[in-house]
């Protein structure tokens, strides 16, 4: 089933507000924005919102825009030549994320060995520096999936909000973290099995 461009652009409009904004959250909220037919149509990106709803069903619009927003485009991937992309990489990550994420452990546990540190340090902000796993993410050798299930299962973020808050890149990641964490749903005990037997004992 095909979804009509202006409530295709509703759902852009009310995820751009989550993903790019701390005070607006679309689960709390239901997706409700301001928005008229009228304002729609007067548009001049009217034919990019009108191409996301022929290339796309019902859906898979909110997965589309999802992936795109926590890849980091403050669009949506609306604009972007590469949103297709994306939104295809998105979906391997997801269809396999129980194994991408105990692949990811096990290269953050080996990546903590290699700098002689335990795996907790690897979460350490040291002299306002970014920590090793937020390094890691920002050079793609873990995915923000993997980031978003480590703080549902240690929550980091509200430590690190309070070290980095001056910092330029850090914000915005967070931000990420936090608003993509009710789009991905995991069995808790199951991911904190994954990771408790990556890290060996404390």
């Amino acid at each position: 089933m095909i979804m009509e461009p202006f409530e295709v652009y509703r759902y852009y409009l009310a995820l751009r507000l989550h993903f790019t904004t701390d005070s607006y959250n679309v689960i709390e909220q239901k997706g409700r924005v301001r928005a008229t037919k009228n304002s729609f149509l007067k548009r001049k990106d009217l034919l990019s919102i009108r191409r996301v709803a022929e290339t796309y069903s019902d859906k898979d619009i909110v997965d589309f825009l999802v992936a795109n927003f926590v890849s980091g485009d403050r669009w949506g991937g609306v604009f972007d030549v590469e949103s297709k992309e994306r939104y295809q990489g998105w979906k391997k990550r997801i269809e396999s994320i129980s194994y991408t994420f105990k692949k990811e452990i096990d290269k953050a546990v080996a990546y903590a060995d290699k700098l002689g540190i335990t795996f907790n340090q690897l979460f350490y902000c040291n002299h306002g520096q970014h920590p090793f796993i937020i390094k890691m993410y920002l050079r793609n050798d873990i995915s923000i999936e993997t980031l978003v299930i480590l703080n549902k299962l240690n929550n980091f973020t509200d430590q690190l909000d309070q070290d980095l808050k001056d910092d330029l890149v850090w914000p915005d990641t967070s931000r990420i973290i936090k608003k993509y964490s009710p789009f991905l749903e995991i069995k808790k005990d199951k991911y904190n099995e994954i990771y408790r037997r990556a890290i060996g004992p404390f």
